[in-house]
């Protein structure tokens, strides 16, 4: 396959000449991008096998067997590189996280480094431990008991040619080395990880990629006010649309890969 076109969605924040140049014309348009199959990557954040906020698992789970795995292999079929991005911790469970990673993403930083801010203050711990948000039980006890069980979900296992990173500057040498310059998204959650982490949109739009959420791949962590229309979920894929790249499905992503 020497080239796929598909077309994707962008919100628009400027207007035509001669329309007002107000927020209600900021309208959503598509336009065709095209690539070769060897110049992208499919990467799938933080897919894992639990969470502890089980309305948010209850639609990871579905999302990643009937939606994200169909579309990983499709993307193997075309000649697309597949790339795990589960969070450094679990990065390190798979064999595969290994290529292109750097002495210090393998063995740590030289013991004479100097932390900053200190790591008091980061954790919000001894003399700052009252700048810190009221304590979370629940969520304290998962981190405690649950995450260092934590891995890829079963239905995304990493296969033999896959990759696993666990950092921006290990995924940004990958694609480096393979040439990769588009970057399909997908994965969790929506509005934290999936633009936030260092190997996340945001970081990556700033190294200059073409990047593209899957917009039907992902879903945000939702509040009590925004949960009865996935509201949060709208305002995430919004932002990638507006600021950081495009979005399409993935059924549209499929059918092109298979033209």
């Amino acid at each position: 396959m020497s080239q796929v076109t598909l077309q994707v969605r962008y919100q628009r924040h400027s207007v035509d000449t001669g329309v007002a140049y107000a927020e209600p014309n900021f309208e959503r348009t598509t336009m065709d991008v095209s690539f070769k199959p060897e110049q992208a990557a499919l990467v799938m954040v933080d897919c894992w096998d639990r969470h502890p906020i089980v309305t948010h698992q209850e639609r990871a789970a579905r999302i990643c067997v009937e939606l994200i795995a169909p579309a990983a292999q499709a993307c193997r079929d075309a000649g697309l590189t597949v790339i795990h991005a589960p969070s450094p911790g679990q990065a390190r469970l798979y064999p595969q996280w290994t290529k292109y990673a750097s002495d210090v993403e393998l063995w740590g930083p030289p013991a004479s480094e100097i932390a900053w801010p200190p790591a008091e203050f980061r954790s919000r711990s001894g003399e700052y431990e009252k700048l810190a948000k009221r304590p979370e039980p629940e969520l304290k006890r998962w981190l405690d008991e649950d995450l260092a069980g934590r891995c890829i979900v079963a239905s995304l296992e990493p296969k033999p040619d896959d990759f696993v990173v666990a950092t921006g500057d290990q995924l940004h040498r990958l694609c480096r080395h393979r040439e990769i310059l588009h970057l399909f998204y997908c994965g969790f959650a929506a509005n934290m990880c999936v633009p936030g982490r260092d190997y996340g949109m945001r970081a990556m739009n700033q190294r200059g990629y073409g990047l593209v959420l899957l917009r039907d791949c992902t879903s945000a962590i939702e509040a009590q006010t925004t949960y009865p229309t996935m509201a949060l979920t709208e305002a995430a894929i919004l932002e990638v649309e507006m600021l950081t790249g495009f979005s399409a499905t993935s059924e549209e992503l499929v059918a092109a890969l298979g033209k």
